[in-house]
């Protein structure tokens, strides 16, 4: 095999194991929460040493990093579900984003809103990074909202859909699918459609 092919192929096997271990950390940080998962507890998951996963993150703190990374790009679905002339049709697309999102993978769903509640209020420099995640939606979502002369507070609204839609993902997880996350999402959609 060519030189550079190697290379490729080593490369590739590395974005692979990244992977790997982003996915797992993800899954652990949501459970545990960061404090109480170790790099043991990471490395034991995949099947690898801690000096293996060293090669790769440099440590925990590095890791962390990488994962509130992986889950802002994430939001990207989200964005892609939003209609500049319909909010009804936003927001149904929003929501089935969701589904689909948690359904393939629940913990990275949830892990930023677990990772916002440990490390709230602690002055720690990785809260930037979650509220960046976060605004990687909320920012078109105000951008959206604010065209419609009945909501008054565009941010403040699309805030708090972002945190009602992590709770409906935190139900979802608490409940093990009775009722099943798609059915808790749909309902929640109706009550924005009653009459006011």
């Amino acid at each position: 095999m060519p030189k550079n092919g190697r290379s490729s192929l080593l490369d590739e096997k590395a974005r692979a194991t990244r992977r790997k271990i982003l996915v797992e950390a993800t899954r652990l940080f949501a459970r545990q929460g960061y404090h109480k998962t170790t790099v043991t507890d990471i490395a034991n998951a995949i099947g690898m040493t801690q000096g293996a996963l060293f090669h790769h993150f440099p440590n925990k703190e590095a890791l962390l990093e990488a994962v509130v990374r992986r889950l802002a790009r994430g939001f990207a679905e989200y964005r892609a579900a939003m209609d500049p002339d319909s909010m009804q049709a936003t927001l149904e697309r929003v929501i089935a984003a969701m589904v689909d999102h948690y359904e393939a993978q629940p913990e990275a769903t949830l892990c930023l809103a677990a990772l916002a509640t440990e490390f709230g209020g602690s002055g720690h420099p990785i809260l930037e990074q979650i509220r960046a995640a976060y605004d990687c939606f909320v920012d078109p979502f105000q951008e959206l909202l604010s065209r419609y002369p009945g909501v008054k507070n565009p941010r403040e609204v699309a805030i708090a859909y972002v945190g009602a839609m992590q709770g409906i993902g935190t139900q979802g997880l608490l409940r093990e699918g009775n009722p099943p996350l798609r059915d808790l999402a749909f309902a929640f959609q109706t009550i924005l459609h009653m009459p006011h």
